[in-house]
């Protein structure tokens, strides 16, 4: 009988223990801001897939908004475009696409460039190489075998 008695006053004192849990605390007053969005790390795996595409809908959508490089597809060489070197610097214009390269025509002459070569930026196509060696490269092409 006592540990009927014993059982009856532990299981009140829980429940009381639960209910009192959920009536005490300060509710959320109406006009409060909304909570920021939580960091990365606490973030799961579909939000960052959604950012992740968000990105990469961005890039493939034509010019990146920053001045990372990224990866150029065949649709972003297009004969005309301007090619710049790693600082910048004009360097020449696609001249002709091809499957898989490209001609970049300079006024010490052209050369033929894998699109692996290139990148894109938001100032357009890019190549990973300074004006002067790309110079010396298309000059050294230029000349005639002996």
């Amino acid at each position: 009988m006592r540990v009927l008695e014993l059982a009856a006053v532990a299981t009140a004192l829980t429940l009381a223990g639960a209910a009192h849990a959920q009536a005490v605390g300060n509710p959320a007053p109406a006009s409060a801001p909304a909570p920021s969005s939580p960091p990365d790390m606490m973030r799961g795996p579909d939000e960052r897939f959604a950012d992740l595409n968000r990105l990469n809908n961005e890039v493939t959508a034509g010019r990146p908004k920053s001045s990372r490089p990224v990866p150029v597809s065949p649709d972003d060489v297009t004969p005309g475009s301007e090619v710049r070197d790693s600082k910048g610097v004009v360097i020449g214009s696609i001249e002709k696409v091809g499957t898989g390269f490209a001609v970049i025509a300079s006024p010490v002459g052209k050369v033929e460039v894998e699109f692996a070569s290139l990148a894109k930026n938001n100032k357009g196509l890019l190549i990973n190489m300074p004006k002067a060696k790309f110079d010396a490269i298309v000059a050294g092409s230029a000349k005639p075998a002996k």
